[in-house]
C-alpha cells in the first residue's frame, strides 16, 4: 500500500488512459504511438509517459514516439540500460531502486504537473506500462497492483499469437481483479505475432473474431486493428527492414493506415476507422464519466434513504460525498468544482476517518482480500449450511476457536496458512466451543441474547404449574396482592448505560432508552443499566471519572488496565463489588425483576460516545454477577423469612456459566481493534457468549459470528425435539465468500501482530515511560497501546476545547467542551465545527518545504460532543501523524 494518498486522476481538460499488455511483445508501443497520432488528428495536445523502460536509450519507447509522432510530449521516469525485466534491470543497475509507492507517487506528480500547465486545447495523456499485466516493477511488485491507486481508464492490448485468446482473457481477469477499469481491448487482426516480430505476416488464428464476439457478450468493446504491410496486405506491423530510412518510411505508412483504418474495405473482424475509433470511444467515455459523477449526488439525494441521517439537513449535492473509488485509508471523492485546485483535479483524497463505520482494518480494496473473495465466489457462490459444511466456514470456525490445524490440502491453491496464529490469540481460545454464523453485528447479538435467555430460563424458571393450580393462585399472584407476590415478570438483561448493540428490535430492547430507540414505537427497554466509570486522559494524566464526577488519577495508562493488580491493591475494587452487589439485591429482592443475561461492550462503548469504561469496573460487574446465583435462582421475591444464598453449584463443571450468561458485544472492540485479539485479554476473564463482526471480514462483506461455550450450546442440545433447538437462522449463514475473506483477514492480522514494524513502533511509543515499560511484557497483564502517538494524545488532552482525550489500538477519541450549551451525548452539536474543519484540513504528505506533495482532507463522523478518528491496523505512520496534526490544528484554530 502506498504511504501517500495518491488519488485516481480525472480532469476535465486532460484525458488520461493507461495501456497494459496481455504479455510482452504484443504491440503496446505500436498502439501507444498510434493512439498519440490519432489524438493529434483529433486536435488534442498529446502527452506520453513511460514510468519504467528497459533497454538501450536509442531503443527506448520515448524515442520511438518522438520519431513517428512528432509534437507529442514524451517522457520516461526511470530508464534502465539492460533489456531485461525491470526488477532485474534495477538490481543490476547499481542505482537506488524506487519502491512501488514512490514510483506511483512520481507518476501521479508527473501527470499533475502536466494538468497544471496552461493548455490551449483539450489534451490526452497515454501511460504505457512495461511488459505484461503482472510484470515486475523495479522493486519486484506487480505493475497491475502498483498502479492501482491511480485507477486510470485502461486499454488492454491483447495477443494475436497462437494461444492469444487465453492470454488476453487471463490478462483481462487479472486487471479486473486488481481493480482496474478496462475500457477496451485492442489487438491486431488477420495475422499471428505482432509488435514488429518476424512472424507478423503469418497466417491468422482468428483471435480477433473470437474476442470481438466475446466482448459483445460481455459489454466490452474489442477493436480488431490492422495497418498496411505492403503488397495490398493488412495486418500486424511489418517486419523490420535492413535499410533504416526505408524502414522508417514503411512504418510511417503503416501508422497512417493503422490510425485511419481502411473503411469499407475492412475485413469482418477489422475496425473500419482504425485507432481513431478508439480515441473517439475514449473521449466519449471520458465525458460520460464526468456527466455521471456530476449527477450522482443529486440522484442519490432524490432516491436513497441514508441510515442515521436527517435528510432535511442535507442542503444539496455539495453536502454529499461522491466516492468514485477507495484505496488504502482513502476515499477518492469527486469534486465537480475542482475546489480551486491548480491542476483542476476532479478527484481528491479524503481520509476515511471513521474506518467506514468501523469496518476497515486492512484498508480499502486490499488485493489479498479481493483474491480471497474471488476464490470463494468462483468455487462456491453461496451454499446452504444446515447439516452441511464447506471449507471456508470450517477453517474460519477453527481459527476463531483456536483449534486450527494445518494440512497440505488446505494450504495449497493460494490458500493462506494460519501457522502464525497461536491458539491463545484466537478470540474463542480456552472457552468457546461453538460458532454460529449470521449476517451482521445486530443479528449476531440477537442470537446471542436468545442463547443466553434460553439458558437462564432452563436453569432458573420454576417448573410449569398445572392449569388448575394457576387458576387457583391467580389472585395471589396479582401485583399488590396481600400475599406480597406478583405475576411473573419477563426476562430482562443487565448492562451499562450508553450501550448500543444494533438496530434490530431485540438488540435495541437490550439497551436503555436513548436517541436510537425512543422513536421506535415497538421499543420497550427490557433491562437495568448502570452508569459506568470512564477512563480518559485529562490534562495529560490518566484519569478515572466516577459517575458522580469524582476523579481518580493514575501514574500510567498501563496501571489503569492492569486489572489483576488493581483487584489486589486498588480500593475501587472493594467499592465496586460492594455497590454492584447492593444494586443487584435491590433489583431482584426489592423490585422482583428477573434477569437472563449480562451484556457488555468490553472496554469501549462505541456508539454511546466512545466511552472507555474502567476495566476494573467491568471485571467487578462480571464477577459479582457470576457470584450472585443465589439471587438469580429465586423464582419469586422472597417473603420476610426467606433464606437467600442457599443455592450451591459445587458439582458444576468449572467451564459452565455461573450467575448469568455473560455476553461480550465485540462487534466494535474485538479482533485487534483495541490492540489485542479480544478485550478478554485485558479483563482477564472470558465471556460465555461473544459476537464478532465489522472488521471480521477485513471490511469487505457483511458477516457476523456468535461464539458460545459448551454449557450454552448444551441448552439447545438436550433432546431430539426440534422445538428445543436454537430456531434462528439466515439465508446466507456461513456465506463462503465472507468466511474465506474473514479467514484471510485473521491470518493477515496475525502475521502483522508478529512482524509489522508499524505495530512494534507504536507499542514502543506507548511503553516509553517507566510506568508503561514495567508492564509491557508482564505475563499477567496485556499491555495497552495505540497506533495514535502518545505525545499527540497528551497534547490533545490539554487543548482548551477538549475535556478529555483517549486512545487505544485504532481508536482516538476527544470529548469536546460544549461552550454553546447544546449539552452532551448524541444530540450535542459541540463537535460539528471540528468535523467541518477536518473536511477541509488540507493535511500534506511529502514534498518537503517546497509546497509539493499530496494534500488530503479528513472524513469524520461526530458522536454528539465526541470527535473520533479510526485508523486501520496498517495505516502508515505518516498518514496518522498528519491526521493528528490536522486535528490539533482544527482545535487550535
Amino acid at each position: 500500500m502506498s504511504p501517500l494518498p495518491v488519488t485516481p486522476l480525472l480532469f476535465r481538460h486532460v484525458r488520461v488512459a493507461q495501456i497494459f499488455g496481455a504479455n510482452t511483445d504484443v504491440g503496446k508501443s505500436i498502439f501507444a504511438t498510434a493512439l498519440c497520432l490519432a489524438s493529434q488528428r483529433a486536435e488534442e495536445e498529446v502527452h506520453y509517459l513511460k514510468p519504467v523502460s528497459t533497454g538501450p536509450d536509442h531503443e527506448a519507447d520515448e524515442g520511438h514516439i518522438h520519431r513517428f509522432a512528432p509534437g507529442v510530449h514524451a517522457s520516461t521516469l526511470v530508464q534502465y540500460g539492460e533489456a531485461v525485466s525491470p526488477h532485474l534491470a534495477a538490481a543490476r543497475s547499481g542505482r537506488a531502486i524506487p519502491s512501488d509507492a514512490q514510483l506511483v507517487y512520481d507518476t501521479h506528480a508527473h501527470i499533475q504537473r502536466i494538468a497544471a500547465a496552461p493548455h490551449r486545447k483539450a489534451s490526452a495523456l497515454y501511460l504505457e506500462t512495461a511488459g505484461g499485466v503482472h510484470s515486475p516493477t523495479p522493486a519486484g511488485g506487480s505493475f497491475a497492483h502498483a498502479l492501482r491507486p491511480l485507477r486510470l481508464p485502461t486499454l488492454l492490448v491483447g495477443s494475436c499469437a497462437l494461444g492469444g485468446i487465453s492470454t488476453t482473457l487471463s490478462a483481462y481477469d487479472a486487471l479486473t481483479l486488481a481493480g482496474h477499469d478496462v475500457r477496451a481491448i485492442l489487438l491486431f487482426c488477420d495475422a499471428m505475432g505482432g509488435g514488429g516480430s518476424a512472424a507478423g505476416a503469418a497466417a491468422a488464428w482468428g483471435n480477433a473474431e473470437y474476442l470481438i464476439k466475446w466482448g459483445a457478450e460481455n459489454s466490452l468493446p474489442v477493436f480488431g486493428l490492422a495497418g498496411p504491410r505492403g503488397h495490398g496486405a493488412w495486418g500486424a506491423p511489418p517486419d523490420r527492414l535492413s535499410d533504416a530510412q526505408q524502414d522508417v518510411r514503411h512504418l510511417a505508412a503503416y501508422y497512417d493506415g493503422l490510425v485511419s483504418g481502411r473503411g469499407a474495405e475492412a475485413g469482418p473482424a477489422e475496425t473500419p476507422k482504425g485507432v481513431s475509433a478508439v480515441v473517439k470511444l475514449l473521449r466519449e467515455e471520458h465525458e460520460a464519466r464526468i456527466r455521471d459523477l456530476d449527477s450522482m449526488a443529486q440522484r442519490t439525494v432524490d432516491q436513497c434513504w441514508w441510515p442515521f441521517t436527517q435528510h432535511t439537513l442535507t442542503r444539496g449535492p455539495r453536502d454529499v460525498n461522491v466516492i468514485d473509488s477507495a484505496n488504502g485509508d482513502f476515499f477518492s471523492v469527486y469534486d465537480g468544482a475542482a475546489n480551486g485546485a491548480a491542476d483542476g483535479s476532479l478527484l481528491r483524497p479524503l481520509l476515511d476517518g471513521s474506518a467506514s463505520w468501523w469496518t476497515q482494518c486492512l484498508g480499502h480494496s486490499d488485493a489479498g482480500i479481493a483474491r480471497a473473495a474471488a476464490r470463494a465466489a468462483a468455487r462456491f457462490g453461496h451454499v446452504i449450511f444446515p447439516n452441511s459444511t464447506n471449507l471456508p466456514a470450517l477453517r474460519l470456525t477453527e481459527a476463531l476457536l483456536g483449534t486450527a490445524r494445518e494440512s497440505k490440502a488446505e494450504g495449497g491453491g493460494g490458500e493462506r496458512s494460519l501457522a502464525s496464529l497461536k491458539a491463545e490469540d484466537a478470540p474463542g481460545s480456552g472457552w468457546a466451543d461453538r460458532v454460529f454464523f449470521s449476517d451482521d453485528g445486530s443479528t449476531g447479538m440477537e442470537v446471542g441474547i436468545k442463547m443466553a435467555i434460553a439458558s437462564a430460563a432452563l436453569r432458573y424458571a420454576p417448573p410449569r404449574a398445572s392449569s388448575a393450580t394457576l387458576e387457583r393462585t391467580s389472585r395471589a399472584r396479582e401485583k399488590g396482592s396481600a400475599g406480597g407476590s406478583r405475576a411473573a415478570e419477563e426476562w430482562q438483561v443487565l448492562g451499562l448505560k450508553g450501550s448500543y448493540h444494533g438496530d434490530t428490535i431485540g438488540a435495541m430492547d437490550a439497551c436503555e432508552p436513548s436517541t436510537y430507540s425512543q422513536a421506535v414505537h415497538w421499543y420497550r427497554g427490557r433491562g437495568a443499566w448502570l452508569d459506568p466509570p470512564a477512563v480518559s486522559i485529562i490534562d495529560g494524566e490518566p484519569t478515572i471519572t466516577l459517575p458522580g464526577g469524582e476523579k481518580r488519577r493514575y501514574a500510567s495508562l498501563s496501571s489503569v488496565y492492569d486489572v489483576e493488580e488493581r483487584m489486589r491493591t486498588d480500593e475501587l475494587w472493594r467499592r465496586y463489588t460492594t455497590e454492584l452487589r447492593a444494586w443487584l439485591e435491590g433489583l431482584v429482592l426489592v423490585e422482583g425483576r428477573r434477569f437472563g443475561a449480562l451484556i457488555i461492550e468490553p472496554l469501549v462503548l462505541g456508539a454511546g460516545g466512545m466511552i472507555f469504561v474502567d476495566p476494573l469496573f467491568q471485571r467487578a460487574l462480571i464477577d459479582v454477577v457470576r457470584g450472585a446465583e443465589d439471587l438469580f435462582s429465586l423464582s419469586e421475591p422472597p417473603l420476610k423469612d426467606a433464606k437467600v444464598g442457599a443455592h450451591s453449584d459445587g458439582s458444576r463443571d468449572a467451564h459452565e456459566w455461573r450467575g448469568l450468561p455473560v455476553i461480550f458485544d465485540e462487534v466494535f472492540t474485538g479482533l485487534w481493534r483495541l490492540g489485542h485479539s479480544t478485550p478478554a485479554k485485558i479483563l482477564r476473564t472470558p465471556p460465555d457468549i461473544s459476537c464478532l463482526a465489522k472488521i471480521l471480514t477485513g471490511g469487505l462483506v457483511p458477516m457476523a459470528v456468535t461464539l458460545a461455550s459448551r454449557s450454552i450450546f448444551s441448552t439447545f442440545n438436550q433432546s431430539e425435539n426440534k422445538a428445543d433447538a436454537l430456531l434462528h437462522g439466515h439465508s446466507y449463514t456461513a456465506h463462503p465468500v465472507g468466511c474465506q475473506v474473514a479467514f484471510e483477514a485473521i491470518a493477515r492480522i496475525s502475521q502483522m501482530q508478529k512482524r509489522s514494524e508499524l505495530w512494534r513502533e507504536a507499542q514502543s511509543d506507548w511503553s516509553s515511560s517507566d510506568g508503561e515499560r514495567e508492564t509491557l511484557h508482564s505475563p499477567s497483564h496485556a499491555p495497552v497501546w495505540s497506533f495514535w502517538s502518545r505525545a499527540a494524545v497528551q497534547r490533545l488532552s490539554r487543548a482548551r476545547r477538549v475535556d478529555s482525550a483517549m486512545a487505544l489500538g485504532c481508536v482516538l477519541a476527544l470529548s469536546i467542551r460544549d461552550d454553546a450549551g447544546s449539552g452532551s451525548g448524541y444530540t450535542s452539536t459541540a463537535s460539528v465545527d471540528i468535523v467541518s474543519k477536518l473536511r477541509s484540513a488540507r493535511a500534506r504528505l511529502g514534498g518537503g518545504g517546497s509546497g509539493g506533495g499530496v494534500t488530503f482532507d479528513i472524513h469524520a463522523r461526530p458522536l454528539g460532543n465526541v470527535v473520533y478518528l479510526m485508523c486501520s491496523l496498517n495505516t502508515p505512520e505518516l498518514v496518522r501523524r498528519e491526521a493528528e496534526n490536522a486535528l490539533i490544528g482544527a482545535l487550535e484554530a
